[in-house]
């Protein structure tokens, strides 16, 4: 008896605290947005969504674990959105660089089906993260490529350095040189994209406009 009791407090203490992150949401779209954890994507959401002045209820950022890989993402955000049906949509955000999973992961995420029509997306980045904080300052056609074991976005972070001295992976101090930047950025990613359907390359690339895009489009 008094187990059932118990499991019945529970019961309705979990649905009164779901009813009150309902209660305090915002009327546009829920989204979820998978990256890696301690890294420099989740303090770039963090900051977009300060920014463009989102519920921190509707646009959620998982990023509780670290060094995945991009089918070890797409994996976490589906394991997250288990946890959570409640969203509209769900974008996974990883990098090319020369993970061997990256086009499993693209693969999976075309294939998988949720229901209520919740979408899933691929925000990727070739090499990698980094060249989408790139075009925030110039735009470039160059093709990032390294030779041997080493990566490709340390060539593209050798770039950036130009007008982010002493940025490093997961500091938050690059968030300053990105302020009234981001207009630029988009502009220079859709040229980009542009530029790729004519030249039958995507290295560099990045699609972070159209998640940035969708973004500020939730307030209007």
């Amino acid at each position: 008896m008094g187990t059932d009791n118990l499991f019945y407090k529970r019961k309705v203490r979990k649905a009164e605290m779901h009813r009150r992150k309902i209660a305090s949401r915002s009327p546009y779209d829920r989204v979820l947005i998978a990256c890696e954890g301690e890294k420099t994507e989740p303090h770039y959401f963090r900051w977009l969504i300060n920014n463009f002045q989102l519920n921190r209820q509707n646009v959620v950022i998982a990023d509780k674990k670290s060094s995945l890989d991009p089918k070890g993402l797409v994996d976490y955000a589906l394991e997250e959105f288990k946890k959570d049906r409640d969203f509209d949509h769900i974008y996974c955000v990883f990098d090319r660089d020369k993970h061997t999973t990256y086009h499993s992961a693209i693969d999976k995420i075309r294939s998988v089906r949720l229901k209520r029509k919740v979408k899933l997306h691929a925000i990727t980045s070739i090499p990698c993260f980094e060249f989408w904080l790139l075009l925030h300052f110039t735009y470039t056609t160059r093709q990032f490529e390294s030779s041997l074991n080493e990566s490709n976005c340390d060539l593209v972070i050798s770039d950036l350095k130009i007008y982010m001295p002493g940025y490093e992976k997961g500091s938050t101090k690059f968030l300053e040189y990105l302020t009234d930047k981001t207009v630029e950025a988009v502009k220079n990613a859709n040229q980009i994209q542009k530029y790729h359907d004519l030249s039958g390359t995507d290295n560099p690339s990045t699609k972070m406009h159209i998640l940035v895009e969708y973004l500020k489009s939730l307030t209007r």
